[in-house]
């Protein structure tokens, strides 16, 4: 079968078949038969579980599985058992056998994430776990929410809270992508009221700004006033009264009097703003026209009507008889003055992207347009569903619609002028919303991620934009993570995330930072991966805050971030942790990509010195991501205790280094990892590898590159530091750093 993987499309199923036929330690699993079928690639293999004397379920000692793949890893594989006697009925497996066998579901994460670090071995690994757990009773938890009889379908109804009685009434019918949901309510929708107003408008010529006259009481007090700035508002007001559009609903509408005045602060000077004055009068327009001598009003069968005075009697109203109060003018705000109000020092606009309208993106896109700041273009696949509205700024009424739509809507009702645009998309799979994401991309300052995906961040990375931007909780909603590009965009993205994780390892501050990664968990709905975490809303809205005024002092800042605020619940405190960002060394643009922190090449040149003239090493922990073949070196762990050192050579040893790798993946909840081995040359060695030193390589290769893992070597020398990356199909790489002269 060694062949077999070439003819295969998807790369994670060439990664299991080289992982069963290569792999130098025995991989408990053995392939059986892998095959491609059109789109798909079929593999199957018979896997060795660990199991218990006493079983709860009858998995046996080997389990035949099929394994289908989608041919670009676009989707999750599919997991059948082929063992005709497989237990009918046991939860995270399909209740019905189909042609292909029983559906086995081996996990509930996001596929888009979990896909980034999972290798051949992973994948195997993990389905022998599963099978582990399901003899022993364990896979699903005592505190795991229940898993649901039934299948979820795509269309929705959302029904009232109380009482499921009824009768209910349709309230919203949505059609988004094809997809239906409907939104019941228990009374019937009503029309908006039609304004009993009828407004008198007029503009008068520009008005030097001066000391203030006297208030007008009636409409004859008005009127003298706007006589003295060249304007007869009766004869205007006269004729506006006559015309039919106002006679024909004159005894049911009353007067909204509205004039304009445009400021100059000089003669020759340009016009400064806007004064408003707003006047109403009690009576209808009817009665006013009578009272004007303008219009008079009868009896015309059951119908009172009103018509033009055609004969002016010659007598002149008493203007002083009709009072007229006037109205407190509330200008709205558009940015510009939202700006004032919020004490915002950036005086200009800045156009945005936010990528998820989840907790953190819809209340900090809220918080800041509130604050003037940020034409918003919002990205968003997901729809409202009644859990969201715990912790989001979109309300119950909203359940059913995009988010995406929904933020956009809320937020643009904020201030006069309309601050946020929506695309309903998913920015890893954009289909036909891809030229209007890439224009957003290509015009905004800062592009920010608020979706806490892993997946979004490496997209980000590798876009030509302008500025990336993440923010995020941990697990448990107490901390708030903030990671940015600097302007230059020297740091990337996912360079600072891998730094990120790095700091979490072996900052004392972020002890228990991510400790509640997989725990915490509530279900929503009936479908497998519908699953959320219980979050505090006050947490939520203060962190996003506490987002939303860094992200608005983060626009005009050109140097990257990298902070956490830690929440203490029972005191309200927050405690800022300031990561320091690391210089970082790029190697690569093709299949295969490294980068190395500066402080990597530091510890190195650090242990080299203390141990001359002696030869030292040791290993390399990082991250990978298995997608996009990036993989990023953190950290060096000096030689340990057992190993052998000389003027001419060094052996790493083993001793108490396999504990100390696995505090770090424990603290970062599995992002953390052995990633190869660092070795050090004497002063007049060149820092190239020698022939013992290929054979570490091959030897690094020989374990690794069956596995899916990317493995690095690198050798720290006087005056320069060697690297050599090798990973899977996509090949090798080399790198020098040239060392600080200093």
């Amino acid at each position: 079968m060694a062949g077999e993987d070439a003819t295969m499309r998807s790369r994670l199923a060439r990664s299991v078949v080289r992982y069963l036929t290569e792999a130098a330690d025995h991989p408990y699993a053995k392939l059986i038969d892998a095959r491609r079928d059109d789109a798909l690639d079929i593999i199957d293999v018979e896997v060795e579980p660990e199991l218990a004397q006493h079983r709860k379920v009858a998995i046996a000692g080997h389990e035949p599985v099929r394994i289908i793949f989608a041919g670009e890893d676009d989707a999750a594989p599919h997991f059948r058992s082929l063992r005709e006697d497989f237990p009918i009925g046991e939860v995270h497996t399909n209740l019905n056998r189909g042609a292909d066998g029983l559906g086995l579901c081996i996990w509930e994460e996001n596929w888009h994430d979990l896909s980034r670090t999972l290798t051949g071995q992973m994948l195997i690994e993990r389905i022998r776990s599963w099978f582990s757990l399901m003899a022993s009773g364990r896979l699903h938890g005592e505190d795991q929410p229940l898993e649901p009889l039934i299948s979820a379908v795509s269309h929705t109804i959302v029904i009232p809270a109380g009482v499921v009685a009824g009768p209910w009434h349709v309230h919203h019918l949505i059609k988004d992508r094809g997809v239906y949901t409907l939104i019941m309510s228990e009374t019937a929708s009503t029309e908006a009221v039609e304004s009993s107003f009828a407004i008198f408008h007029r503009e008068l010529p520009p008005q030097v700004h001066r000391g203030l006259a006297d208030r007008p009481y009636s409409l004859g007090d008005l009127n003298d006033l706007l006589n003295s700035l060249g304007v007869d508002l009766v004869a205007e007001l006269t004729e506006w009264l006559t015309a039919p559009e106002q006679t024909s609903k004159a005894t049911e509408r009353q007067l909204l009097l509205m004039l304009a005045i445009p400021m100059q602060r000089t003669a020759e000077g340009p016009v400064e703003g806007v004064e408003v004055w707003v006047y109403t009068v009690g009576d209808t327009l009817a009665a006013l026209g009578e009272k004007l001598g303008a219009t008079f009003t009868q009896m015309v069968g059951a119908s009172r009507l009103t018509a033009k005075v055609l004969l002016q009697s010659g007598s002149k109203p008493d203007l002083s008889e009709i009072p007229l109060p006037g109205w407190r003018v509330v200008q709205r705000l558009n940015r510009r003055t939202a700006r004032i109000y919020a004490a915002t020092l950036r005086t200009e606009d800045a156009k945005l992207v936010a990528i998820g309208a989840g907790a953190i993106g819809s209340n900090v896109v809220s918080n800041t347009v509130r604050a003037g700041i940020g034409q918003w273009t919002v990205i968003d696949d997901d729809s409202v569903l009644p859990h969201n509205t715990v912790r989001q700024t979109q309300i119950d009424l909203s359940v059913g619609f995009p988010k995406a739509k929904v933020l956009c809507r809320d937020a643009n009702r904020i201030l006069a002028e309309d601050s946020v645009s929506a695309i309903v998309a998913d920015v890893l799979d954009p289909g036909d919303q891809a030229d209007g994401i890439s224009a957003a991309y290509a015009e905004a300052d800062v592009v920010v991620d608020f979706s806490a995906s892993p997946a979004v961040v490496g997209h980000l990375s590798d876009q030509t934009i302008r500025r990336a931007a993440s923010f995020f909780f941990s697990p448990d909603g107490s901390d708030l993570v903030l990671l940015a590009e600097d302007g230059d965009r020297r740091h990337r993205l996912d360079e600072l995330e891998a730094q990120y994780f790095f700091n979490v390892a072996s900052d004392p501050f972020l002890d228990g930072h991510l400790a509640a990664a997989r725990a915490d968990r509530i279900r929503y709905a009936n479908a497998c991966q519908d699953l959320s975490r219980p979050l505090p809303p006050w947490r939520v809205q203060m962190l996003s805050g506490l987002a939303g005024g860094q992200l608005i002092d983060l626009v005009d800042l050109p140097d990257p971030a990298m902070r956490v605020w830690r929440l203490d619940p029972s005191s309200g405190g927050l405690l800022p942790v300031i990561l320091p960002v690391d210089t970082v060394h790029r190697f690569g643009d093709g299949p295969i990509r490294a980068t190395v922190t500066q402080s990597v090449v530091d510890a190195m040149r650090d242990h080299r010195e203390k141990a001359a003239p002696n030869e030292t090493g040791g290993v390399l922990v990082g991250t990978f991501d298995f997608v996009r073949g990036v993989v990023h070196v953190l950290g060096v762990i000096p030689a340990p205790s057992d190993s052998r050192q000389a003027p001419t050579y060094f052996i790493r040893g083993a001793k108490d280094l396999e504990p100390l790798v696995q505090v770090l993946g424990t603290a970062t909840a599995g992002r953390l990892q052995y990633v190869g081995e660092w070795h050090s040359h004497p002063d007049g060695a060149a820092a190239r590898p020698s022939a013992d030193d290929e054979k570490v390589f091959e030897h690094l290769r020989s374990h690794l590159d069956p596995v899916g893992a990317p493995f690095v070597m690198m050798i720290c020398g006087a005056t320069d530091t060697w690297l050599r990356a090798g990973w899977d199909e996509r090949g090798r790489l080399e790198g020098v750093i040239p060392h600080d002269a200093n």
